[in-house]
């Protein structure tokens, strides 16, 4: 035993070599468990389990660098090296083991995403679609914080809390820098939270009328129907009133339908009964909401008759072509009954206009401001 010792163990070669030899025989385990992994990754996606195929799909990707780090740092702990190098070693292996840990961490992240865009594809809201991009950003940062944080602990050969207490006079700086961030860091969970809208829906907010394009960690962007990009910080549009179009179960239309001041009383009775007719049982009608016709107000220059309708579905192009429809047919009908639409008039008459002259009462002789005794005395 002595004898196999100093020869085999006192020829450096030969130790190197067998370094070389655990390190190589680690990539062959990693190469085969990549193929194992991936096979088996196909047989879950074929099976439509998409969360599985992530996760044996992220082991795939990683292992072969987990097994190469692993095999190094065993390796290399068989490896005698000078008291200078051995320290600089010890630390070159060790952050290669935790850059491999970091780098499997990093794609198994999928995992949680693949599971979210299945609920998105499930209960047909692509709003989880967005949140697993959200929940993805948000590991990818945590995994590199993290993996910092280690190299930098292995490095100084400090524990976290010296690490920690070191960094916090910068943390502190950062996080009075940050506070913006942070908030719309936690608007954006707000607004995954209570999902006042989906991607895609057409949302009011701050006067910008358009749909839902993207909804990220820090901000939403909306489309304008103008066709304008509007940035929306997460943190302001999560504290403040937002009007969600296309979540509204109909449309409501308000007519004002002025007909003139000499229009006999039967006739403002008939123009009522037009507008019931046209909208009995009227296309998109539902049933809780028949539709409502009143002659309801004396304008100063119309009689008011108040419509009002609903439209189910809420499918705005099909309202416009129901609402022409409808106003084509009230002005048809109000011609065959001899109906008149009013609309505001104003005549103006001009000092010295020989074609309109003014006449205020006035003749020669008379004082209509006089008393009634003077003016009968004449």
């Amino acid at each position: 035993m002595e004898i196999l010792d100093t020869t085999f163990l006192g020829n450096e070669i030969w130790l190197y070599l067998m370094v070389l030899g655990v390190v190589a025989v680690a990539v062959i385990i990693g190469c085969f468990l990549k193929y194992l992994f991936r096979k088996a990754s196909e047989r879950q996606r074929k099976r439509e389990n998409a969360v599985a195929a992530e996760a044996l799909l992220a082991v795939a990707k990683g292992v072969i660098f987990v097994t190469f780090a692993l095999g190094q740092n065993l390796a290399f702990d068989l490896t005698p090296f000078p008291d200078g190098i051995e320290k600089i070693q010890e630390v070159a292996s060790d952050l290669i083991l935790v850059l491999a840990i970091c780098r499997m961490a990093w794609f198994f992240i999928a995992v949680p995403e693949a599971w979210l865009m299945r609920l998105s594809a499930k209960d047909d809201v692509s709003l989880n679609g967005m949140v697993g991009v959200m929940v993805r950003n948000s590991l990818r940062t945590v995994v590199l914080l993290l993996g910092l944080l280690q190299c930098i602990q292995i490095i100084s050969n400090q524990d976290f809390t010296t690490i920690l207490a070191g960094l916090g006079v910068g943390a502190a700086a950062l996080a009075l820098a940050s506070q913006q961030s942070i908030a719309n860091f936690f608007g954006s969970i707000v607004l995954f939270i209570n999902r006042p809208f989906d991607l895609g829906d057409r949302i009011v907010y701050s006067g910008n009328d358009g749909p839902v394009e993207e909804v990220g960690i820090m901000c939403t962007k909306q489309r304008t129907l103008e066709g304008h990009l509007v940035t929306i910080p997460n943190g302001k549009l999560s504290g403040d009133v937002i009007r969600n179009i296309s979540k509204r179960p109909n449309i409501r239309q308000i007519h004002d339908i002025t007909i003139t001041y000499d229009t006999p009383p039967d006739k403002i009775k008939r123009a009522v009964q037009i507008i019931e007719e046209l909208l009995d049982n009227h296309e998109g009608m539902h049933e809780d909401f028949p539709p409502r016709a009143y002659f309801n107000s004396l304008n100063a220059d119309s009689l008011n008759i108040l419509v009002i309708y609903w439209y189910h579905p809420a499918e705005y192009w099909d309202f416009l072509a129901f609402n022409q429809k409808f106003l084509q047919q009230l002005f048809e009908r109000y011609a065959e009954e001899g109906i008149d639409f009013a609309f505001p008039t104003q005549t103006v008459y001009l000092a010295g206009d020989e074609k309109r002259p003014l006449d205020f009462g006035f003749r020669e002789g008379h004082n209509p401001f006089a008393p009634k005794e003077e003016q009968s005395g004449e």
